[in-house]
C-alpha cells in the first residue's frame, strides 16, 4: 500500500492540508463527519453531489459509535473503508495522529480505490478554490492509474462545468448516467445549462419516476419547474400537477414552491431563506434567488432577471448548481 499512488502520508496530507482548513475537505463534505448529518435519509442539493456513506444507526460524531458499526458483521468493503476514513478523521481532529494514519491504511486495505475518492474530492475542493485547470490535471492523472473509475469522470464533468465547458461535461456525466442516479442527476444539471431542456426534463423524470434518494423529489420538481419555464410550458400548472403527487414538503424548500405556485410573494420567500434554519445551512438565499430570477424570466423582466441572475451568482458557490444555471442564463439573455 505505501508503494501505491497515495499512500497513508498522502491521504493524511489530503485530510490536513491547507485546503482542508480552508474549505473542509472535500466541498460536499462527504468526508466530514463533524460537518455532516449521516443520519438523514433526504438528500438536499447545495450543488455538488457524490456518492456518501450509508446512513449510520446513531450520531457518527464521536470514535465509540463509528466502532459500534465497524462491529456490523455484513459491512461491504467500501462501508467499512469509509467508516474507518470516518474514524481516522475524528482521530486526526482530537491530536491522535498515529492512530489516524493506521485507520487510513486498514481504511485504503478494506477498499483500495478509497485513494481515489480522495483525490476526487481534492480535486472538488480545488476547483472551487478557482484551481479548476490544475484539479482536471489532477483527476486525468488518476484516471490513467484508474482507468474508468465513476467518481473520477464524474468529479471531472463537475469541475467542467465550473468552468462553462458543458459539452465536455455533458459527455462525462453520460459515461455512468445509466447507472449511476448521481451521474444522472449531473447530466441532467448538465443539459439545462447547455439548453436542452428536453433532455434535463427526461433524465429528471427518470429521477422522480425511479424513486431515486439522490435528491429529495422537491429538489427535482424545482428543477423540472425551471426546464418548464425555458420550454414555454405552463411550468406554474406542471407544478401543481408534481406538488399534488409528489408532496410538498413545510420544510425548506417548501417555500419555494409556494412562491412559483403564486401563494407568498418573492419578499416573504427572502425572509423565509434567511431566516430558516435548513436555508442557511444549504445556501437557500442562493437558490431562492435564481428561482426568483426563473419567475421573472417567465414574466419576461429580462433586465430584472439580469440582475437577479447576477446576485445568484455572488450568492451562490461555483460548484452550485444554481451558480452554473445562473451563468449559463445570462450569456443566453
Amino acid at each position: 500500500m505505501r508503494g501505491s499512488i497515495l499512500g497513508a502520508s498522502v491521504a493524511i496530507a489530503l485530510l490536513a492540508g491547507p485546503a482542508v482548513a480552508q474549505t473542509g475537505v472535500p466541498v460536499d463534505r462527504d468526508w466530514d463527519p463533524e460537518a455532516r448529518d449521516f443520519n438523514r435519509s433526504d438528500t438536499g442539493e447545495g450543488g455538488t453531489l457524490f456518492g456518501t456513506p450509508r446512513p449510520l444507526r446513531g450520531p457518527a460524531n464521536t470514535v465509540q459509535s463509528i466502532d459500534r458499526e465497524l462491529a456490523r458483521p455484513a459491512l461491504t468493503p467500501k462501508d467499512r473503508g469509509s467508516l474507518l476514513m470516518m474514524r481516522a478523521m475524528l482521530n486526526l481532529a482530537s491530536g491522535n495522529r498515529s492512530q489516524a494514519d493506521r485507520d487510513i491504511d486498514r481504511a485504503l486495505a478494506a477498499d483500495p480505490t478509497l485513494k481515489y475518492d480522495l483525490l476526487a474530492s481534492r480535486a472538488r475542493d480545488m476547483a472551487a478554490a478557482g484551481r479548476t485547470q490544475p484539479a482536471i490535471d489532477m483527476v486525468d492523472r488518476a484516471l490513467k492509474d484508474q482507468p474508468g473509475y465513476a467518481p473520477l469522470i464524474t468529479t471531472r464533468g463537475q469541475v467542467r462545468m465550473m468552468q462553462g465547458d458543458y459539452a465536455l461535461a455533458l459527455a462525462d456525466f453520460s459515461q455512468n448516467a445509466d447507472t449511476d442516479d448521481t451521474a444522472r442527476r449531473l447530466r441532467a444539471q448538465a443539459y439545462y445549462t447547455a439548453g436542452n431542456y428536453r433532455e434535463a426534463v427526461d433524465d429528471l423524470d427518470h429521477l422522480l419516476q425511479s424513486g431515486s434518494r439522490v435528491a429529495a423529489p422537491i429538489h427535482l420538481v424545482l428543477w423540472r419547474y425551471a426546464n418548464n419555464v425555458k420550454l414555454r410550458r405552463d411550468a406554474r400548472r406542471l407544478l401543481a400537477a408534481d406538488l399534488r403527487h409528489y408532496g410538498e414538503p413545510p420544510a425548506w424548500p417548501g417555500a419555494i414552491a409556494q412562491f412559483l405556485s403564486g401563494r407568498i410573494s418573492a419578499v416573504e420567500l427572502e425572509i423565509a431563506a434567511e431566516s430558516d434554519p435548513d436555508s442557511r445551512r444549504s445556501a437557500g438565499r442562493c437558490l431562492a434567488t435564481y428561482f426568483i430570477a426563473m419567475e421573472t424570466v417567465r414574466l419576461g423582466n429580462r433586465n430584472r432577471a439580469r440582475e437577479l441572475l447576477q446576485l445568484t451568482q455572488t450568492r451562490c458557490g461555483v460548484a452550485h448548481f444554481a451558480h452554473w444555471a445562473a451563468t449559463a442564463e445570462l450569456r443566453r439573455l
